[in-house]
């Protein structure tokens, strides 16, 4: 059984010096000749940030194998292929931290102690297994020109307020990693009547962050209340008047962390994958220049325009078990609240 781990955010490290990756390792990855990811990523920037892998690499088939989805579909694709003996992925990147540690302690994640680990907050990581390739906070995103700003929450505790109900807030289903982040973390820090009285307010309930984005952009919803933080500073996403709301209560943050499955059938090309990933040229391709997100290494600045991550007030859960225990209980629980 692998220890278990406390999800404290650690933000404060010592940059370390990037390491040219291993002769051996590369030679060993040209000859297996490919890498199939399975990627939560949304949209075509991932694609963008595998272009630039495939430029280091270019003896690498990076398309054949490729797979991306929401996030209970690549665990649900991922885990029915180990269970089958069938596995045709060698990395994952999910946004479901409760469900890296479950399949860590479950074998199901390859040790390979990259040494780029070093970098990232103690907090986002288990280390020689994974470690957070992104950090997305969950903020409410609301319309400039469909909601003054005067009218505008500041706290979380604002969305209670009568003119938010009858559908006038969004949130995303029970399959959403930044929902169930949004839940748990919201119950812990501001208490289990919370997320009860919101439910009350009627919110609608959407399957994806780009369903709430297009619907506070169109003025269907006033405010998105559990959106994906990086989507509010999008070039589109400012014209259209859409504004992010840092509550005054803290941020909840979801990491995407990425590792090696066990198993891989091209185990040295999920090696460097790993280290261009979660390295600083690799985060601040992927996080900050592509997505607008956040990187858990400190050697690695905030996207323009969005407060350094520490300023946000970042919330994280602190007991990984009660983590793992609610994750699973998370669809029920969610329906309980939204039916």
């Amino acid at each position: 059984m692998i220890r278990s781990i406390l999800l404290v955010c650690a933000l404060a490290l010592v940059p370390t010096m990037a390491c040219a990756a291993d002769p051996t390792i590369i030679e060993a990855a040209r000859q297996e000749g490919s890498l199939a990811v399975a990627d939560t990523a949304p949209g075509e920037n991932f694609q963008k940030f595998m272009a630039a892998f495939k430029a280091k690499y270019p003896f690498l088939d990076i398309a054949t194998g490729f797979y991306s989805a929401p996030t209970g579909r690549v665990l649900a694709r991922v885990n029915a292929e180990i269970d089958a003996r069938r596995l045709s992925f060698d990395v994952m990147l999910a946004a479901n931290t409760a469900a890296w540690i479950e399949m860590t302690e479950q074998g199901r994640v390859a040790r390979y102690d990259s040494p780029e680990y070093a970098a990232v907050a103690a907090g986002a990581k288990m280390d020689g297994y994974w470690a957070a390739a992104q950090a997305i906070g969950v903020v409410p995103v609301y319309n400039r020109n469909t909601l003054p700003a005067g009218a505008a929450p500041k706290s979380w505790r604002d969305l209670l307020r009568p003119e938010f109900t009858d559908h006038r807030l969004a949130i995303q289903n029970a399959a959403a990693g930044t929902q169930f982040n949004w839940n748990y973390l919201l119950e812990h820090a501001l208490g289990p009547d919370f997320p009860r009285k919101f439910a009350a307010q009627g919110p609608m309930v959407m399957a994806t962050g780009a369903q709430l984005t297009d619907a506070v952009t169109r003025g269907e919803v006033v405010i998105a209340a559990a959106l994906d933080h990086w989507r509010a500073f999008t070039p589109e996403a400012t014209q259209a008047g859409l504004v992010a709301v840092y509550p005054a209560e803290g941020m909840p943050v979801t990491l995407a962390p990425v590792g090696i499955l066990a198993g891989a059938p091209h185990p040295n090309a999920a090696k460097l994958f790993i280290d261009y990933i979660l390295s600083q040229e690799g985060q601040r391709l992927l996080d900050t220049e592509l997505y607008g997100m956040y990187s858990m290494r400190s050697d690695v600045p905030p996207p323009a325009g969005q407060k350094p991550l520490a300023e946000t007030h970042p919330l994280l859960p602190a007991d990984a078990h009660d983590y793992v225990q609610a994750s699973r209980d998370f669809p029920r629980h969610f329906e309980d609240l939204f039916h």
